[in-house]
């Protein structure tokens, strides 16, 4: 396969209100492809990806707000 790596570090913000949430997050993060949790801050996350498709995803948010709505936020 051909893939157009190119890799981006970044950080993204955290809008979980628990800490239990905050780890779910990161996880998630890391569980999608192409993408890694490097580090969870108070308030945000330091993600490495393998493109910038893979950090769009992660910039877009949908994961963030899919994981307030499971805390029921």
């Amino acid at each position: 396969p051909n893939l157009e790596i190119s890799p981006v570090l970044f950080k993204s913000k955290v809008s979980q209100k628990s800490n239990v949430g905050a780890v779910t997050y990161a996880n998630s993060i890391t569980l999608t492809p192409g993408t890694i949790t490097l580090a969870l801050n108070d308030d945000s996350v330091e993600v490495h990806a393998l493109t910038v498709g893979a950090a769009d995803e992660v910039i877009s948010g949908r994961m963030d707000r899919r994981v307030c709505k499971m805390e029921g936020k």
